[in-house]
């Protein structure tokens, strides 16, 4: 059911913007290819060292050097995989590596390995991943809805196929299978799915390069026109992802008021505004509830969707103003950040009634840490998917690059908590609203949870 009140929201709109200086943490914050497969444009067809070969030896020497690292330098490498489950994996992954395969073969064999610590702050990659010439790379914008695969934008191929269209199969591999096999290669926290079915989507294009060793064509089995074909696809020229509407807010940090509706809505897409760049951030929050004291807005939505979290210090400052209570924000065990660590007072100018507070499976590290507390303490209302963190996660992560190959591995060396009690760590925040959109959602660029949040606060 889709919810439309686009004519209902026009007394006043402000905007505001900060331009900053994005953190490239950001990016290694999600996912071991996720950080690696950027989806710039890549003007050359040369494969750089994607394709190259490198002595047998010098594979095993890698391996064996990032299983030292992930094992003596990670906070807790079995929490959620037995030590005999992990040291099976890591023997079966081993024994793949032989004196005929590529870099990108080795690095997909590798992420299986670290992918099962279910640690989404632990990656491998490599640099070679920006380069991926457009023969290589999956040249569709496409979207898993559950188990099926739909095509967002066709791209080159749009004399053939439309939006909207099924995939079935890819290279004679049905895409279920597919999907499966993606999995084990993007890690998470935990057992959550939910930050894999987000950067699955997001990033399929390179990650299905990496399952089919680095193709040079890819042909689809499709139902289009509700027949099925065969097509071999043209390679995109523009690689630029679809727009949806989660990209309303270009710099991050926004405002936007309805004063009829007596409600606002604060979307932050990044926690990222680390040492000098705090102050943007504080400023940012201090004059949307400063607007929204002086309007008198009485209902308050704070979109968190695709936050992938940053600096623990605009977690805590953001909480005091939804807070109702005082709050401690990390547990005594955590290194650092002792301001954190002790009792912090609700902002006397902050916000008297519940927010209602959007999350996805994109919602990792800082903005779990943040989403935990307000869930244990009932300081909002959340309406979407499953958070793709939780109350825990591991980093003071430490980079290192591989002897013989150059890939780079970062490991988490430290757990880092909030002070929740209730919560698991197998699992993200659970939303008391369960609401994700579908693909025609998607197609439409219509955004069911906020249309939905909208229609809770009408029935209010």
């Amino acid at each position: 059911m889709r919810y439309q009140f686009a004519n209902r929201q026009a007394s006043y709109n402000l905007t505001i913007n900060f331009n900053m200086m994005k953190k490239s943490i950001i990016l290694l914050l999600t996912s071991l290819t996720l950080i690696s497969c950027g989806q710039k444009s890549n003007s050359n067809d040369e494969t750089g060292n994607i394709t190259k070969i490198y002595a047998l030896e010098d594979y095993q020497e890698d391996f064996n050097q990032m299983i030292e690292l992930l094992l003596k330098k990670h906070a807790q490498p079995y929490a959620f995989t037995s030590k005999e489950s992990l040291d099976k994996l890591i023997d079966y992954q081993y024994n793949k590596i032989t004196d005929s395969i590529t870099m990108g073969r080795f690095i997909w064999i590798c992420e299986e390995v670290v992918a099962a610590i279910h640690c989404g702050h632990t990656v491998v990659w490599s640099n070679e991943l920006h380069k991926l010439p457009k023969s290589m790379v999956f040249p569709m914008n496409v979207r898993y809805d559950g188990s099926k695969l739909y095509i967002m934008d066709p791209k080159n191929n749009a004399n053939s196929l439309s939006a909207g269209d099924e995939i079935l199969t890819i290279n004679g591999v049905d895409v279920e299978t597919l999907r499966k096999e993606i999995f084990k290669h993007l890690p998470s926290d935990g057992y959550n799915e939910s930050s894999k079915k987000e950067n699955i989507n997001y990033y399929f294009r390179q990650m299905c390069a990496m399952f089919y060793d680095f193709p040079s064509s890819y042909q689809v089995t499709v139902k289009h026109n509700e027949k099925i074909e065969n097509i071999k696809l043209v390679k995109a020229e523009n690689l630029d992802r679809t727009k949806t509407f989660l990209d309303n807010c270009e710099n991050n940090l926004c405002l936007n008021t309805d004063l009829e509706n007596s409600t606002a809505r604060i979307t932050i897409r990044s926690f990222a505004y680390y040492k000098k760049q705090l102050p943007v951030f504080k400023s940012f929050v201090d004059s949307c509830f400063q607007h929204i004291n002086e309007s008198q807005i009485e209902n308050l939505i704070i979109d968190l969707r695709n936050n992938g979290g940053g600096d623990p210090f605009c977690g805590s400052y953001l909480l005091q103003y939804i807070a109702d209570k005082p709050f401690t924000y990390f547990d005594k065990s955590v290194k650092w950040y002792g301001k954190l660590k002790k009792p912090i007072q609700p902002n006397p100018n902050g916000f008297k009634n519940k927010p209602y507070i959007l999350i996805n499976g994109k919602c990792f590290s800082t903005t779990g840490h943040f989403c935990s507390l307000v869930k244990e303490n009932n300081f909002g209302i959340f309406i979407g998917d499953e958070t793709g963190g939780t109350y825990t996660c591991n980093d003071f992560s430490k980079n290192y690059n591989l002897d013989n190959t150059d890939l780079m591995f970062r490991v988490a060396t430290r757990i880092v908590k909030t002070t929740v009690s209730t919560l698991t760590n197998k699992h993200g925040i659970i939303p008391d609203h369960y609401i994700v959109p579908d693909i025609d959602n998607y197609l439409n660029n219509a955004d069911t949870v906020l249309n939905y949040t909208l229609h809770l606060i009408e029935k209010k």
